[in-house]
């Protein structure tokens, strides 16, 4: 194997693509190779012609050109497929707690975007990179990072929503958010949501755990609005939630508890939901105008 043939094959093993799309662009590459260095058969020389004409030696030529343009096309058609694969989001995670924001997760598990919601969640994203890492990773980072952490306190709650049209993708981006919320201080929510939520949301300007809470303090008192929810953070929403679901005053709020969704239990409130209803979480109890 050449230097330049060990070159190529050493890039191709950094790039990010399945395994069968490598294969395949490094066959058709060592194809187009073997047909360059192929040697053309000479023409028959007469007792007058000892040595191949220079129209001979010129076609030759035009034919290695030839190979070496077309497997230049095939990596860059392969290059091109596989940023597609790698860009192309197949996940929308949603974190709402008084920040909001959403991350779009790839076919390989890896965030390519992260999107702020509100001018809170702008704030956290200029105090952390969390593009190109795996979503465990990225969630990690996110929350130990300094401008996530005012918002992770005892007396917040944190709303996750995982939207994808790949079932597993989701229950394994459910699971992942789960174990890492169960590790912050703060209680919170997390729930697999149709994609009718995540538009609804995206009309409103707001993530979708605010917007599905919003719509359910809204059953409970239709004198409240879109835009004042839009302005209360998520343990502001679930406190008032609380107080018009338990007008005795008998709440469920007293500690760090569990949270429930529509559609499953959990101490996060895990379970999948397609409606525009929302889990509603047992969380730190509190003072109902905290503003985390």
């Amino acid at each position: 194997m050449s230097y330049l043939d060990q070159r190529v094959r050493e890039a191709f093993d950094e790039v990010k693509v399945p395994e069968s799309v490598k294969n395949q662009t490094l066959a058709c590459i060592e194809a187009a190779r073997c047909a360059a260095e192929a040697p053309v058969p000479a023409p028959v020389a007469s007792s007058s012609e000892k040595e191949p004409s220079p129209r001979s030696r010129f076609r030759a030529h035009g034919v290695r050109r030839v190979a070496a343009l077309a497997a230049c096309l095939v990596l860059a058609v392969a290059c091109l497929s596989g940023y597609r694969l790698y860009a192309e989001p197949t996940a929308y995670v949603g974190i709402d707690v008084n920040p909001s924001l959403e991350l779009s997760v790839n076919r390989f598990g890896l965030v390519v975007e992260a999107r702020a919601l509100n001018e809170d969640g702008r704030a956290v994203l200029d105090s952390v990179s969390l593009e190109n890492r795996p979503y465990a990773s990225a969630l990690e980072a996110l929350t130990e990072s300094e401008g996530f952490a005012p918002y992770i306190q005892e007396t917040s709650f944190v709303e996750v929503s995982v939207t994808s049209g790949d079932n597993r993708q989701a229950e394994s981006l459910r699971a992942e958010s789960d174990a890492q919320l169960a590790a912050l201080p703060c209680a919170g929510a997390c729930a697999v949501v149709s994609e009718g939520d995540r538009a609804a949301a995206a009309d409103a300007g707001m993530g979708v755990g605010r917007y599905r809470a919003a719509l359910e303090l809204m059953e409970y008192d239709p004198n409240v609005t879109l835009e004042a929810c839009s302005k209360m953070s998520m343990r502001e929403l679930r406190d008032r939630i609380e107080a018009c679901a338990h007008p005795d005053g008998e709440t469920t709020s007293g500690g760090k508890g569990e949270g429930h969704g529509p559609a499953g239990g959990g101490r996060f409130g895990q379970g999948a939901s397609s409606g525009s209803g929302n889990g509603m979480g047992r969380g730190q109890g509190g003072d109902p105008g905290a503003s985390l």
